[in-house]
């Protein structure tokens, strides 16, 4: 009976098994990434220029939704990618700490932001530092409730005491309550651009 085939080493395959094991305990080595994938580290390099790279790979791959659909206005194209951006990082919220500790280099990453700029420079007349303003603000936004709904459903403890956190706590839905805060300060990042924003000739 034939051998089962290994699955053939490729970059994706590489930053994919990086991410799992990234889920699974928060980090990752290439030592452990070659163990995993039951090959050398010195195979990996083949296809990865080591780990930042692997972690730019890891980027990549979560920023692929961001992109935006034709025909939006500007308010609903920040409304669009903000949602997928917390979206599809609350879906590896290990990842995030590794992600902001080095530069954003992965081409189709900065392409996505790249087509917020545009559209933020083009429709909504922000240029320079207030475009700068507005995609950083969006970035701790979701980064933030990324985190946020990877968080344990009991964040604040309730105890015996009367106190106004412990009957809000007991009274309210912990998951509602997350997508209602983001909902609520992606609203006003909106309207603050809406009061920035310059008349595009």
């Amino acid at each position: 009976m034939a051998r089962p085939h290994k699955p053939i080493l490729s970059r994706d395959l590489i930053v994919g098994t990086a991410l799992e094991l990234t889920d699974r305990t928060g980090r990752f080595t290439v030592p452990e990434l070659a163990h995993r994938l039951g090959v050398s580290v010195s195979s990996l390099y083949h296809h990865v220029g080591g780990r930042a790279d692997i972690v730019e790979g890891i980027r990549g791959r979560l920023a692929a939704t961001l992109t935006l659909p034709l025909g939006l206005t500007w308010q609903e194209a920040v409304i669009h990618w903000a949602t997928a951006y917390r979206d599809s990082f609350a879906a590896h919220p290990a990842a995030i700490p590794m992600l902001v500790s080095q530069t954003v280099t992965d081409p189709g990453t900065l392409a996505r932001y790249d087509e917020l700029a545009e559209v933020l420079h083009t429709q909504a007349g922000l240029d320079t530092e207030e475009l700068i303003v507005a995609i950083t603000m969006l970035d701790n936004l979701c980064l933030g409730a990324a985190l946020d709904l990877g968080a344990p459903s009991d964040v604040w403890a309730a105890d015996h005491r009367e106190s106004a956190l412990t009957r809000a706590v007991t009274a309210t839905s912990r998951e509602s309550c997350s997508a209602a805060a983001f909902d609520r300060q992606l609203d006003l990042i909106v309207n603050d651009l809406a009061r920035r924003a310059m008349p595009v000739a």
